[in-house]
């Protein structure tokens, strides 16, 4: 079946390339300029794989069109694509190579774009000068450009002199900045812009904020809100919450700051935006940390510190998916020298019979004999194709294997020398501040304990991530193995309880990674819950095996509780997610004064 389908989706691809290769050159022009304009656009709306996407298809038009500059025009594409991706060394040789080509033509249309790009490239660098340099060159010749692309050249020149102003303390810039903002509003307004309105109100605000007129900034902010909320533009409408809540927090409306950053969390999580959240939270604490809420803003460092937490978490797991993708696309290589050499042996039986044919009509005794020898050196030759194409499959397998594997190992090591190392230097830094601060309060030396522990458990499950991330599978012995040194950490934390482990599973049975470490956490989670929260004296693990499926027990003697009227904790509910994930059943059952079990089946 999955051969069929591969030879299907070949014959496909075949008859689609033919169908571009038959493109006339006016046709192909037609079709990169469509593709240059839809790249701009993702450009204007911040979407790099969009760009990244689009830049593929202008690369593979370009050899295909009699004209250099179709090149170049490609190059200031790649040039944003660069630019936005923080690599503005590599960017910034390709954007001033493509310029020198369109001056040398004298083509002023793409040579102003690749200036605005150029300019773009020093604000990346932080280099302002030099972008109002570039930006004011594009705006002085915007008759040879876009209307839109000179609007945006004039925006960005305010938003520089704003910078500028606040560096130099210099309110003719502020004055300037607020002269051009208010041309690119008007422009914009008449072409209904709106994302650039609300970007253009928010700058000017900013201006006006500068200049202490902070109630016509406020207005001006309002603006803005009702242009991005237009637009459905979430990064722009939180932007401008956000600055609301800073004038508020400047003039002491704590209340009204309060209102405006509750907006700006709410819009961000809405949107899904975790690094605009971020920077939400952040400006709401440093307003209770100018109010002295110090515990609001203690608070607020826990949130600010989990969605970090899973900031980096979801980049660690987006590493993991480009590992799987680079492995699924090996596998597909795999698949098609396995076919090329099935290929190979079915044109082996082919000759055959053609040469039974020619040795039929030949009636020739000699023709046979020299037909039979010319097949065997045929049968030989398709032979050695076969075992040169399965060696091929071989080492591509083993290859693939290795830089897997090497590719884990450079994460774990990362893991284990970076994070491990700074997670070390915290709790040292805070037993040292404990031992320091010997006439703080109970409470803040309690809240010092606090995070040292939570440090220490983070190590306990980098280790076991880290465990996990070494092995392709895992075994029912290194889970129970590990489980068994678990157990030994809790005895010393509680000596009181006494723990009993029963193993009744002969067969050896083998994990993935992702089940072994869930498996391993719910085991983890369970037992810690019986510890803190069932006041038991003895708990039990059993592994058992009934019916090719492998059943885990978690039991105490504990207070127990009543299943409907008590509702189910993060720690139960992630139990029963991390089953669903790896298709697994889990069981929670527990009554008053009779204890806890908790069943997971597999």
């Amino acid at each position: 079946m999955k051969k069929s389908i591969l030879i299907f989706l070949l014959l496909i691809s075949t008859f689609l390339l033919a169908q571009n290769a038959e493109l006339s050159p006016e046709e192909t022009i037609a079709l990169f300029e469509t593709y240059e304009q839809q790249s701009e656009d993702f450009n204007q709306k911040r979407e790099l794989d969009s760009m990244q996407v689009y830049l593929k298809k202008l690369d593979a038009l370009v050899p295909k069109i009699q004209d250099s500059s179709y090149n170049y025009r490609a190059d200031l594409i790649r040039g944003s694509v660069l630019t936005r991706n923080t690599q503005s060394d590599q960017a910034m040789k390709v954007l001033l190579k493509a310029s020198e080509f369109f001056k040398l033509q004298k083509d002023f249309k793409n040579y102003y774009r690749a200036r605005y790009k150029i300019g773009i490239c020093y604000y990346y660098v932080n280099r302002r000068e030099d972008t109002k340099t570039a930006m004011l060159e594009v705006v002085e010749n915007k008759q040879y450009i876009s209307e839109d692309l000179a609007t945006s050249a004039l925006a960005n020149i305010g938003a520089v002199n704003i910078e500028l102003g606040m560096q130099q303390k210099d309110n003719a810039l502020f004055q300037d900045a607020i002269n051009r903002f208010n041309k690119a509003i008007s422009i914009n307004r008449k072409s209904n812009k709106y994302t650039k309105l609300a970007s253009n109100y928010s700058l000017l605000a900013e201006s006006y904020n500068q200049l202490k007129d902070r109630q016509k900034a406020l207005k001006l902010l309002d603006s803005a809100i009702y242009f991005a909320q237009k637009d459905k533009n979430a990064g722009q409408e939180g932007f401008a919450q956000i600055k609301k809540g800073n004038i508020f927090t400047k003039g002491k409306q704590y209340s009204q700051a309060r209102n405006m950053f509750d907006k700006a969390i709410k819009t961000y999580k809405n949107a899904d935006d975790n690094p605009s959240l971020l920077y939400a939270y952040i400006e709401k604490k440093r307003m209770y940390m100018l109010m002295e809420s110090y515990e609001a803003a203690s608070k607020l460092g826990d949130s600010i510190y989990g969605l970090t937490i899973e900031n980096y978490n979801k980049r660690f797991a987006d590493g993991i998916s480009e590992m799987e993708t680079k492995y699924k696309t090996a596998e597909k290589e795999r698949e098609i020298l396995e076919q090329r050499a099935e290929i190979a042996e079915k044109g082996l039986a082919l000759k055959e019979r053609e040469y039974q044919i020619y040795a039929a009509l030949a009636l020739a005794l000699l023709m046979l004999v020299l037909g039979y020898l010319f097949y065997n050196q045929q049968k030989l030759k398709n032979k050695q194709l076969v075992k040169e194409n399965k060696l091929k499959v071989a080492l591509k397998e083993i290859e693939t294997q290795n830089k897997l594997q090497e590719q884990r190992l450079r994460i774990s090591r990362d893991l284990h020398d970076n994070i491990g190392a700074q997670l070390s230097f915290i709790i040292s830094s805070i037993d040292n501040l404990k031992y320091a601060s010997k006439e703080t309060s109970v409470e803040f030396k309690d809240k010092l304990s606090y995070i040292s522990e939570f440090t220490s458990a983070t190590i306990d499950q980098l280790r076991d991530t880290i465990w996990a991330m070494n092995k392709d599978e895992i075994s029912l012995t290194d889970l129970q193995s590990r489980t068994l040194a678990f157990i030994e950490k809790a005895k010393m934390a509680k000596q009181d309880v006494k723990f009993k482990f029963n193993n009744e599973i002969n067969s050896s049975i083998q994990f993935t990674a992702i089940e072994g470490m869930h498996l391993f956490r719910v085991l983890q989670e369970a037992i810690n819950n019986a510890l803190k929260y069932a006041n038991a004296n003895l708990i039990t693990v059993d592994f058992k095996e009934v019916d090719k499926q492998i059943i885990i027990e978690i039991k105490d003697d504990g207070v127990g509780f009543e299943k409907e009227t008590v509702q189910l904790g993060n720690g139960l509910y992630n139990m029963q997610k991390r089953m669903d994930e790896i298709n697994a059943d889990i069981d929670i059952n527990s009554k008053p004064s009779e204890g806890t079990e908790i069943v997971v089946k597999f």
